[in-house]
């Protein structure tokens, strides 16, 4: 393969450079003038010098071409008349300034062109009929040649800078089309990453404060009942971590990311048995209300966070959470702790508070947190349906 892959490269066709080319377009506008001006001597023994040095006057004029098409096209009409003036023999219309009308149509003067053309063919056109040509050899034939000629020319140089134009942009869409999907690439991977830290952050977090809580119950215990019921609290709480943990590195290792078995707010009271068992003081007031998937998980995963929160940082006594509609489509979640006597609570920001917030606004809801000489609060307002992207805008 590797074998093939250099010999096709040395086998690639490489686009000549502009300037070869300019340089076998000047080569060739001289030759063709000059075997046009050697057909229209009146007899071999009257050729005259200067039109050849004319017609290669003309030629080298399309080395510049792509840089100053204007002045190409500006000296190469002075030349023709110049040519005509000097009495030298006629030689047409179309050829000798075809090649600079094709370069100021390409170069994007077709109008120019087109102006310039009009003007070199009426001139020529009248002084032929005022040396007493024939009208009917100037305007009956040879006049429709000239024009066909010079409108094919200007058409053709007009057709290439389309093409290439339309060439540019294709190509620009193209660069700016895999961008997009480089960018629509990073900005999933980013949100698949930040899903699955809060995943980790709120379930493998809650998991290990709850156990710490009651490792600490389970140290105080006189009770050897108590004591055992708290070990059994933290064996089940590290159990769910290291399911929580296992399900995490799968979601990691396989293709999708899909996440499946996602908890819901009737998952509640469950998650409010630890700190119950702990001796908080807990109240749960949920009212039956029908939530689209995503937002039941977030109401769920809302409580979970401002609980743990409220387990690691709070020296309060009570839990209060309160889920209940306020309108049509959309509902309250209310978390809420008394702080401690005394003293004003701790709720350090980090991680869980902006996680919060993502999840919240992910589905379009508001969230609030705050405190008071009551305690810690978190409030969300959230939509019975989430919404889509753009309704967020």
């Amino acid at each position: 393969m590797a074998l093939y892959d250099r010999s096709v490269t040395r086998l690639a066709v490489r686009a000549p450079q502009p300037r070869t080319v300019d340089a076998l377009l000047a080569i060739t506008v001289a030759v063709v003038l000059s075997v046009i001006v050697t057909a229209d001597q009146a007899s071999p023994g009257s050729i005259d010098p200067v039109a050849y040095l004319w017609a290669v006057s003309l030629g080298l004029l399309m080395l510049v071409r792509r840089t100053m098409p204007r002045l190409v096209l500006g000296l190469t009409v002075l030349g023709y008349f110049s040519y005509y003036a000097a009495g030298l023999p006629a030689i047409g219309v179309a050829v000798p300034i075809a090649a600079a009308l094709y370069t100021a149509a390409e170069a994007g003067y077709v109008r120019l062109a087109v102006l310039t053309s009009v003007l070199v063919v009426a001139v020529s056109t009248g002084f032929r009929l005022l040396v007493g040509q024939s009208a009917a050899f100037v305007l009956g034939y040879e006049l429709v040649g000239h024009v066909a000629l010079i409108a094919a020319v200007i058409a053709l140089g007009y057709s290439v800078r389309a093409h290439r134009s339309l060439q540019r942009k294709t190509e620009q869409v193209a660069r700016l089309t895999a961008h997009q999907a480089r960018l629509q690439a990073e900005r999933a991977a980013h949100e698949d990453r930040a899903r699955l830290s809060r995943e980790l952050h709120d379930s493998i977090g809650h998991a290990l404060s709850v156990a710490s809580l009651h490792t600490s119950v389970a140290r105080e215990a006189d009770d050897s009942h108590a004591r055992a019921a708290a070990l059994r609290l933290v064996s089940d709480a590290v159990s769910d971590a290291m399911v929580q943990l296992r399900s995490t590195v799968s979601l990691l290792r396989s293709a999708t990311s899909a996440v499946t078995d996602a908890p819901t707010t009737r998952d509640l009271g469950r998650l409010l048995d630890a700190p119950a068992a702990a001796g908080y003081d807990v109240e749960l007031d949920v009212a039956e209300v029908s939530l689209a998937a995503e937002v039941d998980e977030v109401a769920f995963r809302l409580v979970q966070e401002a609980v743990t929160n409220t387990l690691r940082h709070s020296a309060g006594s009570r839990i209060s959470v309160v889920m209940k509609p306020v309108s049509a489509d959309r509902l309250v979640v209310a978390v809420s702790d008394d702080g401690g006597p005394g003293r004003s609570p701790r709720y350090a920001p980090g991680h869980g508070l902006a996680g919060m917030r993502e999840r919240v606004e992910s589905v379009g809801g508001r969230l609030a947190v705050f405190s008071d000489s009551d305690g810690w609060h978190v409030t969300a307002s959230l939509p019975h349906c989430p919404k889509t992207q753009e309704e967020r805008r």
